[in-house]
């Protein structure tokens, strides 16, 4: 876990960065554009061709979903507040 601390106008901001999630989000990625230029050409001209093509279309709208949610989960901002002053 990589933390970066930023100071900000109210306080200190750190950014905790989750590399699970971070590499699972690029994993989901790199599964999507398999999915598109390795997988689905197997299929040209082949009567099945529309239907995964369909189901490759559901599929990548799922893991973008997932990546999405991965990266942000990844990128935590934690907001510190700053100590008053006596």
């Amino acid at each position: 876990m990589l933390v970066l601390i930023r100071p900000g106008r109210f306080g200190v901001t750190k950014i905790r960065i989750n590399f699970f999630n971070l590499i699972a989000a690029v994993c989901s990625l790199l599964l999507v554009v398999y999915a598109w230029t390795m997988f689905l050409p197997m299929y040209e001209g082949l009567i099945q061709y529309s239907e995964v093509r369909n189901i490759i279309i559901v599929l990548s709208v799922l893991l973008l979903a997932v990546s999405s949610l991965q990266f942000y989960v990844a990128f935590r901002k934690e907001e510190t507040k700053p100590k008053e002053q006596s």
